[in-house]
């Protein structure tokens, strides 16, 4: 997500005045078009369909090329998704109808009750004027009445910008996916090359904050799990004893071709998880996944077992997201890629604690990361 500061020298007087009447971060209007009296000259609303050729004329200024999602090149697909209610999108333009900022939100795979916010992008010429984060507010009011129980952001960890702003309207860290993202991307005015695969911060809100009972925690990440936990204001009982059925393992698995990730869902936990977790690990690296991203159900009695089974494949763990039934766990396999953690930038103190224990639990992958993206 590229994002701006809302508070910069220089700002125009109209431009405080449009900001200081906005409603506060806790309010969450239903989704319509916004109408800023105070500085008529910029637009925010939900996207129109002739907006679509400058949403990827947008996304093409600031990424080039390289920005992951390629749908958003295509205007004909944006209309499509926008039309099938698969993402929300929300635009700031121009007085000649020049799309100046964009952001999009869209239920999470498989989760449809955790709302995505992302792709926010704003050009470089409109930065710092608070324009990302008028999109950010206005796919916030969308969010209402969409039976989201979460949403959370997904922020490049490049720049810490969009980190910053989400943590201003309640969001916190969660989450990090080490080099989940191409090397390629290129953000136009922030970093044009990058030395690594790019790491990804989720910073999520509850909605609303709540307590979560029987959630079956993996005893060597009981206590970071709670941290998150109490970081997002919600409560978990933890449940004992826990043990997988005599059902068999029922799991679905997929690679992102755009970002070389694959993704292992466990939907059920049986006596055969080990057997089936190595079989989609090899074939996931058949596949040339560069990572393997793991979602893990703490409700299900037999999760501690599974995730357990998997750090001994070279999983490690990455953080979780408040669903509808339970918390999941992510865990993380790099396959051998490259980090070197002092180029991974965090937002604010609770992201730095997260990424150091994430770090800890993976010294193999890190011996040797900084020469190997030295001699590259």
């Amino acid at each position: 997500m590229a994002s701006v500061q809302q508070d910069t020298p220089g700002i125009s007087e109209n431009f405080r005045a449009m900001t200081a009447d906005m409603a506060p971060p806790g309010h969450t209007p239903a989704c319509g078009p916004a109408s800023y009296n105070a500085l008529p000259a910029i637009d925010i609303h939900c996207l129109r369909p002739e907006e679509a050729e400058g949403v990827a004329l947008l996304m093409h200024e600031v990424y080039r090329d390289t920005y992951p999602k390629k749908y958003v090149y295509d205007p004909e697909q944006i209309r499509k998704k926008n039309a099938m209610g698969e993402i929300v999108p929300v635009v700031a333009t121009s007085p000649e109808g020049r799309v100046l900022a964009y952001g999009a939100m869209n239920p999470v795979n498989a989760y449809p009750e955790i709302g995505l916010l992302g792709s926010l992008a704003v050009l470089p010429d409109f930065r710092r004027h608070g324009l990302g984060e008028l999109v950010l507010r206005h796919l916030l009011s969308c969010s209402e009445g969409r039976g989201f129980r979460s949403l959370t952001g997904g922020a490049f960890t490049v720049h810490t910008h969009s980190q910053k702003i989400l943590q201003r309207y309640g969001f916190h860290t969660s989450a990090i996916m080490l080099g989940s993202q191409p090397q390629e991307i290129s953000f136009q005015g922030i970093s044009e090359n990058l030395c690594q695969r790019e790491s990804m911060a989720f910073l999520t809100k509850v909605l609303p904050h709540e307590e979560y009972g029987l959630q079956y925690l993996p005893n060597n990440h009981h206590g970071i799990i709670q941290e998150i936990a109490t970081e997002l204001g919600f409560r978990i009982i933890p449940g004992s004893g826990g043990r997988y059925g005599d059902e068999p393992t029922v799991t679905e698995l997929s690679i992102n071709s755009e970002t070389g990730a694959g993704m292992v869902l466990i939907q059920r936990v049986g006596p055969d998880h080990r057997e089936i977790l190595a079989g989609i690990v090899r074939q996931l690296h058949t596949k040339d996944a560069k990572s393997i991203r793991l979602h893990l159900s703490l409700s299900d009695p037999g999760s501690p077992a599974l995730a357990s089974a998997a750090e001994e494949m070279g999983f490690i763990f990455s953080g979780i997201l408040p669903a509808k039934d339970g918390i999941i766990l992510l865990l993380q396999n790099l396959h051998g890629v490259p980090i070197d953690y002092e180029r991974i930038h965090m937002g604010n103190p609770f992201g730095e604690r997260l990424l150091s224990y994430i770090r800890s639990q993976n010294p193999i992958e890190e011996t040797g990361a900084r020469q190997m993206i030295q001699n590259n």
